[in-house]
């Protein structure tokens, strides 16, 4: 059985190109403004926190607990 020829050498890649990134230009919104309310995040505590305040409270103490 003949041998296997060798695999060939990898060819030598050329360096990366270097493309220089450009500042975006600023353009005006074509929409209208939103209405300014209630943000996203204050609107989620408001909704969520009295939830989790409510579960601490009414969740069930054990009396196994000693020594804390």
């Amino acid at each position: 059985m003949p041998p296997s020829p060798s695999p060939t050498p990898p060819r030598a890649s050329s360096p990366p190109v270097r493309v220089r990134a450009l500042p975006r230009t600023y353009r005006q919104s074509v929409s209208e403004p939103a209405v300014r309310g209630t943000s996203v995040v204050t609107f989620t505590l408001m909704l969520t926190a009295p939830a989790v305040l409510t579960a601490a409270l009414l969740r069930p103490r054990g009396s196994g607990r000693r020594g804390r």
